[in-house]
């Protein structure tokens, strides 16, 4: 299945549900992830693996959660094991640049909307002209990491990440003038919630980049997470481990069940393969309530 490009629209709803819970139920059964996906990208560049880019600032962020839950630390692996990190251990950043304002958000949704499907594989009904009337849900500026789109130094230092919902009832995540998730619950025939397999004991569910950028001797590791959740889940943070330590982690703030984050380490010296994702969720009052592993 070609994951770049949307599938062709079905003639009908039914059968546009069941692919849709048939795809789901394959995602969640690959391996023995912690944390299952809605349409995992493992994309190819320069022979390695998929890496986009962002400046790494080492700063504690000013909406930081209340404490995390430590993972259990272990004996030290060999090197050409990826290091488990306690996660008590990582600095916290905020990827968070405050909120885009109302013409900046409006602008971008309508060059989103224009697009006929999703990076997540879902066809688009909306128009353009729908961005005048749709319900913004959040719209907010975030920084750009190293090996964003493969490149070391990203040509921009920030994007803007919107969700929104139209006055037709279709779901959409925007990362500036590019449409990641869209969900249209007319056509699928099924909640939302049910349609991207979320629920208490997984309240997070999306699409992830995860990417090697060459670097001299070295590379830049990146992973990215576009990402719908349950409506009590107010942050996500992401961080990259591998077989020299871990990143910090970069997280967003969450509003109305959608966002992006994203991870970088520059400097990284691993061997192929050998790199994980932790990623996790907390509800308003900072509590984690969800822990899982993507594997790179």
């Amino acid at each position: 299945m070609n994951l770049s490009t949307p599938p062709p629209v079905e003639e009908l709803d039914r059968d546009y549900a069941d692919q849709l819970r048939a795809e789901l139920v394959k995602n969640a059964r690959r391996g023995q992830r912690k944390g299952s996906v809605w349409a995992p990208v493992i994309a190819a560049a320069c022979g390695i693996a998929v890496i986009t880019t962002g400046v790494v600032v080492l700063a504690q962020p000013d909406d930081r959660p209340g404490p995390s839950a430590a993972t259990p630390s272990t004996s030290s692996p060999s090197p050409a094991k990826v290091q488990k990190v306690p996660a008590g251990s990582s600095p916290r950043v905020s990827l968070d640049l405050g909120p885009a304002s109302a013409a900046d958000a409006k602008e971008a949704a309508r060059k989103c909307l224009a697009h006929r499907g999703g990076h997540n594989g879902a066809p688009n009904s909306a128009q353009p002209a729908d961005a005048e009337t749709a319900t913004v849900h959040q719209a907010r500026w975030l920084k750009v990491l190293p090996g964003e789109h493969g490149k070391l130094r990203p040509a921009r230092d920030r994007m803007l990440a919107q969700t929104l919902t139209t006055r037709e009832g279709v779901w959409a995540l925007c990362l500036d003038s590019d449409l990641y998730q869209v969900f249209d619950p007319a056509r699928a025939g099924i909640p939302f919630e049910q349609s991207v397999s979320l629920n208490a004991a997984e309240p997070i569910n999306g699409q992830w980049t995860i990417a090697e950028v060459p670097h001299g001797r070295s590379t830049v590791l990146f992973a990215d997470f576009s990402f719908v959740t349950m409506p009590d889940v107010a942050r996500v943070e992401v961080r990259i481990r591998w077989t020299g330590g871990a990143s910090p982690w970069y997280g967003v703030p969450v509003v109305a069940g959608g966002g992006y984050v994203a991870a970088s380490q520059p400097g990284a010296v691993h061997r192929r393969g050998q790199m994980e994702i932790d990623f996790r969720t907390f509800d308003k009052a900072g509590r984690q309530t969800f822990a899982g592993v993507e594997y790179g």
